[in-house]
């Protein structure tokens, strides 16, 4: 049974599986076929239109960021090889396929009991993001039950955070009624949490750079086509900074220039397709809640992918700007030994947490992303050996002249933190951090309307006091 829904989300993926996950959904809350199908089909147009994007930028921004890498001299003994390293060692033992199934069935018995009001089936595609670290400590200990307690753990930890952060982000992004909870996201989200506040204290709020009052400074050159064209300009310069005499480097500055304003110009409007999707589910979902015992006093938020946000002008920006920044922090780093090179193009889906805590405001999030990407950095690091040895023993090939490999998927501080806790092997530090859990879980619950107001008016505020005072100023 494991094996065979392996192969079935390995062979329809994430185009297909949420499509059909979509379209029951749609059912089982009566919304009419034609409805459900419509939606269906449109999450499936969405993703994959998303999909063409992502990989046709990542395809020119890729052999640039090793250009960065290179002309840095970074020489670092363990190599960023992707998310697709994680995914081998995630799914490479029994429990990992198992973990399909019963992840499956515990998602929904969370909802329905109320333990959350996140409907996260929906979002399966990122379960192996919860998966590697189950399966690595099962290929570490052999304790079967102990990895299983592990990856659930973990996956009610990710459940929490996002709910917490759910309102703001599903604002920002204008998905109504959805929930980015992909584990590897989530697992950043309380560092963001203290530094969207520490940041602010310190004045960052006050430092209005957001794609809307560049364009009222600097009329059509702020709108998000031309912040893209800008932005690849800068990143084509610093890739090519030691051969700009020649005529290749400037045709690569001028495409990737091209590409970045092309992404934010037609990103929107796939993304916009994707959100469509959803307006069946919430409609009718919000009417049989509304009679059921499972919807009484509730919100239906159905999670999804994190592929929402990247081409948000915001987001987009941010994370282009970090890709150097990011470069240079391995280069300084002390304790990192991890070069990142597939992560880099990724990092526009890495910011949607700070970007949307700040409602958008370009520096702030910038500052908050390196501070946390060094941290990143440092967790890479210390599962590098560890993960190294498990990829090859479940048959990934290491490429000659590589020392270690690392997935920044293991740069999840706070699922490495759970991971390290529960290897301990220690009662003591096992229930202390579930007591931790379980502290913070019955605060959020008993505050939740009042932590979701804070975070919104924490995002809003300064943006309303300053947006007034330029008014007066006109």
């Amino acid at each position: 049974m494991w094996s065979f829904l392996k192969q079935f989300f390995d062979t329809f993926g994430n185009y297909i599986t949420v499509p059909i996950i979509l379209f029951v959904i749609a059912k089982i809350f009566k919304a009419p076929t034609k409805k459900a199908f419509v939606s269906a089909v449109l999450a499936g147009v969405g993703l994959k239109g998303m999909a063409f994007i992502t990989s046709a930028f990542g395809a020119v921004l890729s052999p640039l960021v090793q250009q960065i890498v290179s002309a840095t001299g970074i020489n670092l003994p363990a190599l960023d090889v992707g998310w697709q390293a994680v995914a081998s060692v995630a799914y490479s033992t029994d429990i990992g396929m198992m973990f399909i199934g019963v992840g499956l069935v515990f998602q929904v018995v969370l909802y329905l009991i109320k333990w959350t009001d996140i409907f996260m089936p929906s979002d399966l595609w990122n379960n192996y993001s919860i998966i590697v670290w189950g399966s690595m400590f099962y290929q570490i200990t052999g304790n079967l039950v102990i990895a299983f307690a592990l990856m659930l753990f973990i996956n009610m930890v990710v459940l929490l955070i996002a709910e917490v952060v759910q309102k703001r982000w599903s604002t920002y992004y204008r998905y109504p009624g959805c929930a980015m909870t992909a584990p590897h996201h989530m697992g950043d989200a309380p560092m963001y949490l203290v530094l969207d506040y520490v940041l602010g204290k310190i004045g960052f709020d006050k430092i209005n750079v957001r794609p809307d009052t560049i364009k009222k400074r600097i009329g059509f050159l702020g709108e998000p086509m031309y912040i893209g064209l800008i932005v690849g300009v800068i990143l084509g310069f610093v890739g090519n900074i030691a051969k700009l005499g020649a005529m290749a480097s400037w045709g690569q500055i001028a495409n990737v220039a091209v590409t970045c304003a092309a992404v934010m110009a037609i990103f929107p409007k796939i993304a916009g397709l994707f959100a469509s999707a959803f307006t069946t589910i919430t409609d009718y979902s919000r009417k049989t809640l509304k009679n059921s015992k499972y919807g009484k006093d509730r919100e239906f938020i159905i999670a999804v992918n994190d592929a929402l946000g990247y081409g948000e002008a915001a987001t987009l920006t941010t994370g282009l700007l970090v890709i150097p920044i990011a470069v240079l922090l391995a280069f300084i780093l002390p304790g990192n030994i991890v070069i990142p090179v597939m992560v880099l193009p990724s990092l526009p889906y890495m910011v949607e947490v700070p970007v949307s805590l700040s409602d958008g405001n370009i520096i702030k999030s910038v500052v908050a992303a390196s501070i946390v990407f060094a941290a990143k950095l440092l967790m890479a690091s210390a599962w590098a050996a560890v993960f190294t040895q498990i990829a090859v023993n479940v048959g990934f090939q290491v490429t000659s002249g590589t020392v270690l490999i690392i997935g920044f998927i293991m740069s999840n501080v706070t699922a490495g933190l759970i991971t390290f806790a529960f290897l301990s092997m220690n009662p003591l530090i096992i229930f202390g951090t579930i007591a931790l859990y379980l502290v913070f879980f019955y605060f959020f619950k008993k505050n939740k309307a009042a932590v979701h107001e804070y975070l919104e008016n924490r995002a809003t505020s300064y943006r309303n006091m300053v947006t007034a005072e330029a008014e007066q100023t006109a």
